[in-house]
C-alpha cells in the first residue's frame, strides 16, 4: 500500500457577486491607532512576508510603521523614526532592487525640510534617514523611471519650489536633483503617468489655488523631461481650486491613464477628472464631483471587485468613494467613513482574502521597456520572464502601488514577456488618523470541508503555492494556499 498524505482543508469556491451603486467597505473602523499630524499613508511589505505593512507620515512627529502580523496591523507602532521632520508625504520603492522597499518621505520645504529616505536592511527599515536632499524639500513624492534604466527615480513637488526628480544611478539616488521644472513653483501634488503611451514615463503635477493652471504634464521625450510643461489645464476658477491630490489609472478602460484631482483649498470645492484622449487632455475637466467636500489625498483602485477603478479620497472630514458604474465615475460619493480623519488614505488587502493570481503577457519590439500591469495595486511579484527566462529583481525597477515596471535590458523584438503576480478583489481601505475600513463584499463564499489524500507516487495533477508565490511539496501548515493545474482554487488550512 503506498503510503498517503492525509489534508484536512477549507476550499472556498468564489461566486460571482455584484452590488450596484454602491461600495463594500465598512463605514466603521476595524482597527484604529491615534496618530496626531497624520498626512499621508503608504502599503508596502517591508519583510517580505507576503502581508502588507502601513506606514505614516506625520508632520512635526516621528514617522510610523504598523507591522502586518499575519493579517492583522500591530496595536502599536512596529517601528519609528528617530527624526521628527516637517513630513507631509510618503511612498515605498526599492531604491537598490535588492528586493526590499525602501521609504521616503516628502519634508515641507519652506520650515527647512528636506526630502528624506529610510533604507530597508533585510526587512528592517532603518530609523534614521540614509539619504537627505541638499537643497529640496517637498509636499509631495513619486517613485518612477524617468530614463529607463531599470532604477526608480524619485520626484518631488512643494510649495516654493520648482518640481524635481533625484535621478538613481546604479542604487543610489543623487543628493541635488538633475532636472527641475522651469515655469511654476506652487505645487501640492505629482505623480507619474505614460499619458501618450510612447513607453516614457511623464510627470503630472498639481497646483494650489494660484493664478496657473490647476494641473500640468511635463512630458518625457526619450528619457528626458521638459522644463516647461507642455500639457496645460485651465487655471482655477468657481469651486475649481487646487490639485490637492492626484491619482492616475484607466477609469473607462480604453488603454490610456486618466487624471483625477481631489481638491481641498477654499471650499466649496469640487473633485474633478480629465479623461484621456489617446494621448492629450483637454482644457477643462470631463468630471466633476456633485459633493463640494473638500479632499487632499486620492487613489483610484477597484474597490467592489468588478475590475473597474473607483475613485477614493480623504479629508480631515470623512473619507469618502465614487464608484465606477462602467465606464465613468458616479459624481456622488456612495461611501462614506462614519469617522473622521486627516490627509493620508491608502488601500491593500490587509488579511490576503482577496487575493489572485495573474499573469500579465506583454510581447517585447526591441525598444520598449516600459509596461503597465493589467491590475493594480500589486500585492506582490511572484516572477517576471523574458523568453521563459528569469529575470532577476536586480533587473528591472517596479511600482507597486500604480502597477508599473521598468527592464534595465530592453526585451528583443518579438520576445514574450510574462509577469506572475497577486492583486486582489477585497482591498481594504487605511484613512489618516489612523484609521482601517475592511471591504466585506469579497466574492460570496461556499465554504466546504473536505479531505485530501494524495499518494506518494500518484501522478501530480496540481500543484500547492504559498502565499509567496512559492511551491509546497509537504508539511502545509496553517494558511493561505493556492492549488494550480486541472484545478485552480485557494485553500485555508486551518
Amino acid at each position: 500500500m503506498e503510503k498517503e498524505v492525509m489534508m484536512k482543508v477549507l476550499i472556498f469556491f468564489f461566486l460571482p457577486f455584484l452590488v450596484l451603486f454602491s461600495l463594500p467597505l465598512d463605514p466603521n473602523p476595524s482597527w484604529y491607532y491615534p496618530c496626531s499630524a497624520s498626512r499621508d499613508l503608504a502599503f508596502g511589505d517591508v519583510d517580505n512576508d507576503g502581508y502588507l505593512d502601513l506606514a505614516v507620515a506625520r508632520e512635526s512627529e516621528v514617522n510610523y510603521l504598523f507591522k502586518n502580523l499575519r493579517g492583522r496591523l500591530d496595536s502599536f507602532p512596529s517601528w519609528q523614526s528617530n527624526d521628527a521632520d516637517a513630513t507631509i508625504s510618503c511612498a515605498f520603492g526599492d531604491v537598490d532592487n535588492d528586493g526590499y522597499l525602501d521609504l521616503a518621505v516628502g519634508n515641507f520645504g519652506l520650515v527647512g525640510g528636506r526630502v528624506k529616505l529610510y533604507k530597508n536592511q533585510n526587512g528592517n527599515l532603518n530609523p534614521e534617514p540614509q539619504w537627505v536632499a541638499e537643497n529640496i524639500g517637498a509636499i509631495a513624492v513619486a517613485w518612477g523611471d524617468v530614463n529607463n534604466d531599470g532604477y526608480l527615480d524619485l520626484a518631488t513637488c512643494d510649495l516654493f519650489g520648482y518640481p524635481a526628480v533625484f535621478f538613481n544611478q546604479n542604487g543610489q539616488l543623487e543628493r541635488r536633483p538633475s532636472w527641475q521644472g522651469e515655469d511654476y513653483n506652487l505645487d501640492l501634488s505629482c505623480a507619474f503617468i505614460d499619458i501618450d503611451n510612447d513607453g516614457w514615463l511623464d510627470l503630472v503635477v498639481g497646483n494650489v489655488n494660484w493664478n496657473i493652471p490647476l494641473i500640468r504634464v511635463y512630458k518625457n521625450n526619450n528619457g528626458v523631461l521638459e522644463r516647461r510643461a507642455s500639457i496645460l489645464s485651465c487655471k482655477p476658477q468657481g469651486s475649481l481650486n487646487s490639485a490637492d491630490g492626484i491619482a492616475v489609472g484607466d477609469v473607462n478602460n480604453d488603454g490610456y491613464l486618466d487624471i483625477f484631482v481631489s481638491n481641498y483649498m477654499n471650499a466649496p470645492a469640487r473633485n474633478y477628472g480629465f479623461i484621456n484622449h489617446n494621448g492629450s487632455i483637454d482644457t477643462f475637466p470631463n468630471w466633476l464631483s456633485s459633493d463640494e467636500n473638500a479632499s487632499v489625498r486620492s487613489y483610484l483602485a477597484d474597490l467592489d471587485g468588478d475590475l473597474d477603478l473607483d475613485y477614493l479620497c480623504a479629508n480631515e472630514g470623512r473619507a469618502m468613494a465614487y464608484e465606477n458604474t462602467g465606464s465613468s465615475l458616479n459624481p456622488s460619493p456612495v461611501w462614506y467613513s462614519n469617522v473622521s480623519g486627516e490627509w493620508g488614505i491608502a488601500c491593500a488587502d490587509i488579511d490576503n482574502d482577496g487575493l489572485q493570481a495573474k499573469i500579465d503577457t506583454f510581447y517585447g519590439n526591441g525598444q520598449r521597456k516600459l509596461f503597465y500591469l493589467k491590475r493594480r495595486p500589486v500585492q506582490r511579484i511572484l516572477e517576471i520572464k523574458v523568453n521563459n527566462n528569469p529575470i532577476p529583481v536586480s533587473d528591472y525597477a517596479i511600482n507597486l502601488y500604480e502597477g508599473f515596471l521598468t527592464f534595465k535590458n530592453t526585451p528583443p523584438q518579438n520576445s514574450l514577456i510574462t509577469v506572475n503576480y497577486y492583486y486582489s478583489l477585497d482591498l481594504d481601505v487605511a484613512f489618516g488618523g489612523c484609521y482601517l475600513f475592511l471591504n466585506r463584499q469579497a466574492p460570496e463564499i461556499k465554504e466546504v470541508l473536505k479531505n485530501f489524500k494524495i499518494e506518494k507516487k500518484a501522478k501530480r495533477v496540481f500543484e500547492i503555492y504559498n502565499i509567496l508565490g512559492e511551491k509546497v511539496k509537504k508539511g502545509l501548515k496553517k494558511g493561505v494556499y493556492f492549488l494550480k493545474g486541472n484545478v485552480n482554487k485557494k485553500i485555508i488550512v486551518r
